[in-house]
C-alpha cells in the first residue's frame, strides 16, 4: 500500500504523534471472562479491565493463543524483535489469577514466525505458527514441552497465507483455514482452506524384492483449496482469523479481525457458525477495551482474541515513545571528558 496515501487517510492526530517519534507497537492483555449480570460474555460490552502482561525487554509480543495440558494453561505467542523486525514464537505459563511465568523461547527461524496455532493429534503436541514470509505452510512437533521443536514438514505455497486456525480434526487429517492476503494489498484478504492429510502408508514388498533405502516420505499430503464459507471467498477487509474457534452458549464462535482501507486489525468481529454460513454476534472496538497502565486514547487497535473458561486474552495495538535501542554486542560511546 502506497504509505503517502495511508499517512493522508489516518486520523490527524495519531499523524502528528508518528511523526513526532512515536511508535505503534503491541501488548497482551489478559482478563477474567466476564460474568456480573448485565456483561457481555464477549469483550465488546462491559467487564472489568484487562491487565497488560510483562514483555522481555527490546521486544513486543501480539498474536496470543491458549493451549492447555495437564491442567495448566500455557500462552504461545508472537514475540517481535525491535532489533531484527522479526518475530519468533515464546511461551510462558499463565495462571488463574492472571499473573505469568518467565517467557522462554519456543520456535525461531531467519523469517518471521507468528500465529501460533499449538494443538494436540493423534499423541503428540503439534504447532502451526504464520509463516507467509516463506509462502509456506509449516508443522511443527513439539520434542520436549512446552519449547522444544522441531520441523516435520514444510508444504510450499503460492501465495502468502496468515493466522492459521483448526476447523476440524480426525485421526487422519486436519482441516485448516487460512487467510490468504492480496499481493498488491495486504490488508485485503480472502479465505483459503485446506485439508493436511496423514500420507498413505505403502504396501509391504513381497520379500526379496525391497527397494534401495531412500530418504523417508514425507508424513503428510496438503490437499488443495476446498470451498469455505461462500460470503466469504472474494478478497475483503474482513475474512482474517483472529484467534482459535471457541463454544460459547451452544454455538461455535469464529473472531475475525477487520481492518479499514489505511489502517490493520482495527477490531474484532464476532460470528456465530450457521452450517456453511455465519452469522455476526457483535464487535470488539479499542474504545471499548480498557487496559490498566494504557490511556483509552493510546490504544488504536485489537486484532487477537483467546479464551478458555477462565480467562479471556487480547492484544492491542497503541502509541508510545520507545527508548533508543543499542544494538547487539555494541556500546554506548563514551562522551570525551573535557
Amino acid at each position: 500500500m502506497n504509505q503517502l496515501y495511508r499517512a493522508l487517510h489516518i486520523p490527524p492526530k495519531r499523524l502528528l504523534r508518528k511523526l513526532t517519534g512515536e511508535k505503534e507497537i503491541y501488548t497482551i492483555a489478559v482478563r477474567p471472562v466476564p460474568r456480573a449480570e448485565g456483561t457481555d460474555p464477549l469483550p465488546a460490552l462491559g467487564g472489568t479491565a484487562y491487565t497488560m502482561l510483562p514483555a522481555r525487554p527490546g521486544f513486543w509480543y501480539a498474536d496470543p493463543l491458549l493451549y492447555h495440558r495437564d491442567g495448566r494453561r500455557w500462552l504461545y505467542a508472537e514475540a517481535m524483535d525491535l532489533a531484527t523486525g522479526l518475530g519468533r514464537i515464546e511461551v510462558c505459563e499463565l495462571h488463574d489469577d492472571g499473573t505469568a511465568g518467565e517467557w522462554q523461547v519456543a520456535l525461531q527461524e531467519d523469517f518471521h514466525l507468528s500465529f501460533p496455532t499449538v494443538f494436540d493429534w493423534n499423541g503428540a503436541i503439534w504447532m502451526i505458527p504464520e509463516t507467509g514470509s516463506d509462502h509456506s505452510l509449516r508443522i511443527y512437533r513439539c520434542k520436549k514441552f512446552p519449547a522444544e521443536w522441531e520441523l516435520v514438514q514444510r508444504f510450499p505455497v503460492d501465495a502468502e497465507l496468515c493466522d492459521t486456525i483448526l476447523v476440524n480434526r480426525t485421526p487422519d487429517e486436519l482441516t485448516l483455514l487460512c487467510s490468504e492476503t492480496l499481493p498488491e494489498n495486504q490488508l485485503r484478504v480472502r479465505y483459503r482452506r485446506f485439508v493436511l492429510r496423514r500420507a498413505e502408508a505403502p504396501l509391504d514388498p513381497v520379500p526379496g524384492t525391497e527397494p534401495e533405502p531412500a530418504a523417508p516420505a514425507a508424513p503428510f499430503a496438503l490437499l488443495p483449496d476446498e470451498a469455505y464459507n461462500l460470503q466469504h471467498r472474494e478478497n475483503d477487509l474482513t475474512s482474517r482469523n483472529a484467534g482459535p474457534l471457541f463454544a460459547l452458549g451452544g454455538q461455535v464462535i469464529h473472531a475475525t479481525q477487520v481492518s479499514t482501507k489505511v489502517d490493520y486489525g482495527v477490531y474484532l468481529q464476532f460470528f456465530a457458525r450457521r452450517g456453511s454460513s455465519e452469522v455476526p454476534l457483535c464487535a470488539a472496538m479499542p474504545h471499548n477495551v480498557t487496559i490498566t497502565g494504557l490511556r483509552g486514547e493510546d490504544i488504536v487497535g485489537i486484532h487477537t482474541y483467546s479464551r478458555d473458561e477462565v480467562l479471556e486474552v487480547i492484544d492491542a495495538r497503541y502509541l508510545a515513545r520507545l527508548p533508543k535501542l543499542t544494538p547487539p554486542g555494541a556500546e554506548e560511546e563514551e562522551l570525551p571528558k573535557e
